[in-house]
């Protein structure tokens, strides 16, 4: 009974641990895509973005991070 208690548990911490590296909030504008450098910092620190017109968008959740990582 407790092997399945304790199997249970680390089944949990996966699942929790691997679904809270996922950004999902909507893409807001970042920055301007003048420095090729700020593609490089996003990538390199598993942030993802997208480009449009110029612009580096990136998702809502991750604008904090990006901060700490990027500036």
């Amino acid at each position: 009974m407790k092997k399945v208690i304790v199997l249970v548990l680390c089944w949990l911490l996966l699942f929790t641990t691997l679904s809270a590296c996922q950004y999902n909030g909507k893409y807001v504008e970042w920055g301007e895509k003048t420095n090729s450098n700020a593609t490089e910092l996003l990538e390199n620190n598993n942030i993802p973005y997208e480009i449009r017109d110029g612009i580096i968008y990136i998702p809502e959740d991750a604008f904090d991070k990006a901060i700490y990582c990027c500036a």
